[in-house]
């Protein structure tokens, strides 16, 4: 058992998740139209804050997740309130492909730092979107390792990203960016780390 396998209990209860989960969202829901039976990709899915938060009734959401806590406690939460359109799956990217051409939206939240090959990431994110699809990257700006300090940086692959650097990243695979913008600040160890939100498009 991994250490979100664990955290999968009780995620819903942070606030700090919450929060995060709805500036994603938040964002998404104003520069991104999607027609009304999109098909959404939620990588790193936990508990399916962000998938939730965007399923509606025409569209259909797949999450995602390595742990098999977070995948039990998503589908979980699907079953008890009846939505027929949105499930989770576990899933790992290093050594498993994403299908090719089929979603709309791909959305990572959080989870971008815990996958050592980004590029590998996005290089399978592109594939797998359709012609025009968007790709939504909610994670850390830079920073020192302070972050997951408490948990000694395990599973932790990098230290937020760099914006030039992750664009270019991006622009290499073929996207083209859309928007960035800081969306939300979380406050720990005493100060405050800003979040962005990356919007690419295929």
């Amino acid at each position: 058992m991994n250490r979100f396998d664990e955290a999968s209990k009780t995620w819903d209860l942070r606030p700090a998740s919450i929060a995060l989960a709805n500036a994603c969202v938040k964002n998404i829901n104003e520069v991104v139209r999607l027609k009304d039976d999109a098909k959404i990709l939620e990588y790193g899915c936990g508990t399916g804050l962000v998938s939730f938060g965007l399923s509606n009734d025409t569209n259909s959401v797949l999450g995602m997740d390595n742990s098999d806590g977070m995948v039990e406690q998503f589908n979980k939460k699907v079953k008890d309130t009846n939505f027929s359109n949105i499930k989770a799956i576990k899933h790992n990217i290093d050594n498993e492909e994403l299908p090719i051409d089929e979603f709309d939206l791909i959305v990572i939240n959080m989870s971008l730092h815990h996958i050592k090959e980004t590029s590998m990431f996005i290089n399978k994110a592109y594939k797998a979107l359709t012609k025009d699809g968007y790709l939504c990257i909610n994670d850390l700006d830079k920073e020192d390792g302070t972050f997951h300090k408490k948990h000694n940086n395990d599973g932790v692959y990098h230290f937020g990203f760099d914006k030039d650097k992750l664009e270019t990243s991006l622009k290499n695979s073929g996207f083209k960016i859309i928007d960035y913008k800081i969306v939300h600040k979380d406050a720990r160890e005493d100060r405050e780390f800003p979040i962005f939100n990356l919007i690419a498009q295929k």
